[in-house]
This record gives structure tokens, C-alpha cells and sequence, in this order.
């Protein structure tokens, strides 16, 4: 649809162009203006792309309504209509950037082919821009994607040359969309307009992998659990999948993007232990409470469920929260501190294995037998760094695993792999898989399966004949559209490109 705005000071004038805008073949929405103060005021509120004015109207000439409207809106298309067979007038309109000048009466004829080529003129720039809003959101969405996973300065370096890395210090906030399925290899094109618009709200979308997906806000005082609650509800009504979001912390810099995602991967794992909890945030977390208002018990499930995920780094934060809150604390009895520390060291010894090897009332009664803080702090952390060896220890076999679930992708990298059905193959608990394989890979399974799978399908771009949508489904992707998204996303350029070798040069275009 094209606006068209009619300006004239003859109603009987603006109805006889109306008339003759009707018979045009396109669709045009029509708005109509008596003189060039009402005109110039339209313009400025809607979106105009064709003006058609009278050149002799009160308060401001045609030639001065066109002077002042390509001033502030340099593309817009401006017809010219006179009864005046002036020379001089059609010199001064094309100096003043008129496209076409029709004298009156109009003839149908005239006014038709006149009105098909502003047409066809818009249509290119319309066309022309779009294409270049996609190019600039392309080239976002590839650099922001390998900063978040690289962290590499390089990165941020080349993306500097090319778009305006300041716009990525609008983001303040980001929530990771995570389906059971995937469910964004066949989610429509549109999905990032249809969340915009449901959200009424700023964002920018990223799509990581077939089963997750990044959104990031700019606003700053906001509610985004909230935000997060409206996103869940929208999609289940709408897609009728599980869905599971988790809601990073505020943050201030694009340089922190890698360690929110970072963060937000990790509290996804949390739904492989809370499975009825489909929000995730870090607001519970007692790292990010003040020390007067953590709770010990919030330390301790924090504690349990780094011990049952194996993960020391976040077990080793957690317990020096705890030892922070007790150091100079005089206010709690020896006793009541004892019987926290006792806990950690209980906690530990849940671990079937690690309590084989070693005997919790042996250490129990150390801890109780300690005549100061500094002693209990000792017992314990002899616990925590004999927990630790012994998952190292433990690697060995754990790595065995992580090998084993390599080979099979590599083996069946065509078929639908998830999570849940990996952790299967190798009798392990989803969580559980998700720690050490990242652990030992550097990255989530649904990245690594994304990787691998980009990589054959180089392989197969650049040693075979097949069709592209052969080579999409050979390497595990249902839908062909969302296959070349995803290549594109990931090197720079379509895979037609690059099987003839010139992706460097859409890369530098």
C-alpha cells in the first residue's frame, strides 16, 4: 500500500484526483490536506510516500510546500498540478526536487503513466531499503553471535568497521527462550516481529540453535520476570510446546555479553532439577544478595544443587558467601556455626562414591572438636578440596561419556538429537550430562551439535553436487529456509555463495 497525501484548496479538485487514484491497479491509502500548513503537519505525523499538490493555494505555494517537504523527507515523491503553462514554474519544481509537473485539466492518460513510474520509484526504494534494514540486522546478528560464544576482541573489532557497536550498549537486559524441540527450525521468519509486537516493547532477536533462542531489551527499569511471564504464556498459548525462559541480570556494556549468556546457559540447567519451573532468574542466588540478608538455608540448596550437578566453581563461590557471612561474625554461637559447616560437609558425602572413600562421622566429629572459626573454615575446606580431587578423579570415565555422546552425533547428526535422549544413551541424568559435557567441550550440546553440523555441511557444499536442500536434510534440518538462515548466520554468507567460492566477497559486500 502506498500514502498518498492530496493537497489542494478545491474539494471538487482533491475528489477528481481521488477519483483517478482509485482506477490505479495498486492500493493507496489517501490523506487530504486544504492547504500547505494542514500538508506540512501530515506529513510529519504519517508515513507519506507520494504528494500530489496544486502549485495556487492560500497561506503557502505548492513550490513551497514541496521545498519544505523534501527538506525534511529527501525521498519522498512530489507530483506538481497548475493550470499555469509556465515554463518558468516547471524549472522552479524540479529545482525544489518535484518529480513530475502536470498541468490542468489532468488528462487521464497522462496522469496514469505519471503516477505508475512514482510508483514504480517508490517501490524500488521501498524494496532497496528493506534490504538494507536485513543487511544491517544480518550483520548484528553474526557478529553478536560469535562475540557471545568467542568473548574475542578481534571480533568486536572487525563488527566496529562494519556497524555501530554503541547501539549494542542499548541492551541492558537479555531472557534465553529454550524449547524441548526444535522448535525454532520451523518457527515462522517472523517470529522476532510477532514477540515485538506482543510485547509492545523494543527488542532484538537472535536465534542460537534449533531448540534456543536470545532476546534482548533495552529497557532499563523494568520488570523482566514479568516480562518473562508474559513471553512463557504467549508461547504456550500460541505454539503449544514446552517452553522454558531464563532472565539475566541487568548489565551496562556489551563487553559483558559472553558472561550474561554464560549465565543464562547455566540457569537453564536448573530445569533438569526444578521440571515443573519453566522461568529461570538469578535473583534467589545468594551471590547476589548482601551478606546481612542471605538466608543460610538459600546457601545450602545453593550448595546441594552445585554438589549434585558437580560443579566446584559454583560450590566454591557458594561456600565462600558462607564463610564471608561467619569470618568476623560474633553474633551466632559457636554451636549454631558448627551445625552450618556440618551441613556443607554432609552435603558433600552425599556424593555415594566420595563417602566410600572416606567416613562422614570421622570429619563431623573433626569439625565439632575445632575451637575457632579459622579452624572450622580449615576442616571444611580440607572436605571441599578433597571433593573436588576426587571429581577430578572421576573425569576420567565422565570424559568416556562425553566421547561416547561425540561419537554418536557424529554418527547420527542427520536424525533429531536432544538432551534428554543423549543423556539415555550414555544412563545419565540430563543435568548431569549437560555439566561435564560442556565442562570438557567449551560449549552447551545444542551449540556443539550446531557447530558440527555446519561443518558437514562445508564439506558437503564444497565435495558434492547435492542440491542445498539435500544437503539441509543430510545434515539434519527440516526446514530449508531455516537451514540457510542458519548458515548464513554462521559464515557470513548464503550457501550458494560459498559453494562457488565467493562468500569472501558477500562477506566484504
Amino acid at each position: 500500500m502506498i500514502n498518498v497525501l492530496i493537497v489542494d484548496d478545491e474539494k471538487i479538485e482533491r475528489e477528481g484526483l481521488k477519483y483517478l487514484i482509485s482506477t490505479e491497479t495498486k492500493e493507496h491509502k489517501i490523506f487530504e490536506a486544504s492547504n500547505g500548513r494542514e500538508a506540512l503537519q501530515i506529513l510529519r505525523e504519517e508515513d507519506i510516500q507520494l504528494l500530489l499538490t496544486d502549485i495556487k493555494m492560500p497561506h503557502m505555494t505548492g513550490l513551497e510546500l514541496s521545498k519544505k517537504a523534501k527538506e525534511e523527507q529527501p525521498d519522498l515523491q512530489i507530483i506538481i498540478f497548475s493550470g499555469f503553462s509556465d515554463f518558468a514554474f516547471a524549472q522552479e519544481a524540479i529545482r525544489y526536487g518535484v518529480t513530475e509537473y502536470i498541468l490542468k485539466p489532468v488528462n487521464p492518460e497522462d496522469f496514469h503513466r505519471v503516477i505508475q513510474r512514482a510508483e514504480v520509484t517508490i517501490a524500488s526504494r521501498i524494496k532497496k531499503e528493506s534490504r538494507e534494514i536485513k543487511e544491517k540486522i544480518f550483520l548484528q546478528q553474526y557478529f553478536l553471535q560469535n562475540y557471545l560464544y568467542s568473548g574475542k576482541k578481534e571480533v568486536l573489532e572487525k563488527a566496529g568497521e562494519l556497524i555501530d557497536l554503541n547501539k549494542w550498549n542499548d541492551w541492558h537486559c537479555a531472557i534465553l527462550l529454550e524449547s524441548d524441540v526444535a522448535f525454532f527450525d520451523t518457527a515462522e521468519e517472523n517470529l522476532d516481529q510477532v514477540l515485538q509486537q506482543e510485547l509492545r516493547r523494543k527488542i532484538f532477536y537472535l536465534n542460537l540453535n534449533g531448540r534456543q533462542s536470545l532476546v534482548l531489551f533495552q529497557d532499563v527499569y523494568c520488570d523482566y520476570q514479568l516480562v518473562a511471564n508474559h513471553i512463557y504464556n504467549f508461547m504456550k498459548r500460541e505454539y503449544m510446546e514446552r517452553f522454558y525462559l531464563a532472565v539475566s541480570r541487568k548489565f551496562e556494556g556489551y563487553e559483558n555479553l559472553p558472561s550474561v549468556l554464560e549465565q543464562l546457559e547455566q540457569q537453564m540447567e536448573e530445569k533438569f532439577y526444578h521440571p515443573d519451573k519453566h522461568i529461570f532468574t538469578n535473583e534467589d542466588d545468594p551471590l547476589n544478595m548482601a551478606v546481612g540478608e542471605v538466608q543460610d538455608s538459600q546457601i545450602m540448596q545453593a550448595i546441594s544443587e552445585d554438589i549434585t550437578r558437580k560443579d566446584t566453581e559454583q560450590l566454591q563461590k557458594h561456600f565462600e558467601c558462607l564463610k564471608e557471612k561467619y569470618h568476623d561474625n560474633t553474633q551466632y554461637s559457636a554451636m549454631y556455626i558448627k551445625f552450618v559447616f556440618s551441613n556443607v560437609i554432609q552435603e558433600l558425602f552425599q556424593e555415594n562414591q566420595f563417602s566410600g572413600e572416606r567416613r562422614l562421622e570421622h570429619e563431623i566429629e573433626r569439625l565439632y572438636n575445632c575451637r575457632n572459626i579459622k579452624e572450622i573454615l580449615s576442616v571444611t575446606e580440607d572436605n571441599i578440596k578433597e571433593y573436588e580431587a576426587f571429581l577430578e578423579r572421576s573425569m576420567d570415565s565422565s570424559r568416556n561419556e562425553v566421547t561416547a555422546v561425540k561419537n554418536y552425533i557424529y554418527q547420527h547428526y542427520d536424525e533429531d538429537l536432544n538432551l534428554e535422549m543423549l543423556a539415555e544413551k550414555v544412563y545419565l541424568s540430563s543435568g548431569y550430562l549437560s555439566f561435564i559435557f560442556k565442562k570438557e567441550t567449551g560449549m552447551n550440546l545444542n551449540r556443539y551439535i550446531r557447530v558440527f553440523r555446519m561443518e558437514k555441511t562445508k564439506d558437503l557444499l564444497c565435495s558434492t553436487n547435492m542440491k542445498v536442500a539435500q544437503v539441509s536434510e543430510k545434515v539434519g534440518f527440516a526446514n530449508v529456509s531455516y537451514f540457510c538462515r542458519s548458515f548464513r548466520d554462521y559464515y557470513g554468507s548464503s550457501p550458494e555463495s560459498y559453494r562457488k567460492g565467493t562468500a569472501e566477497d558477500e562477506q566484504t559486500s
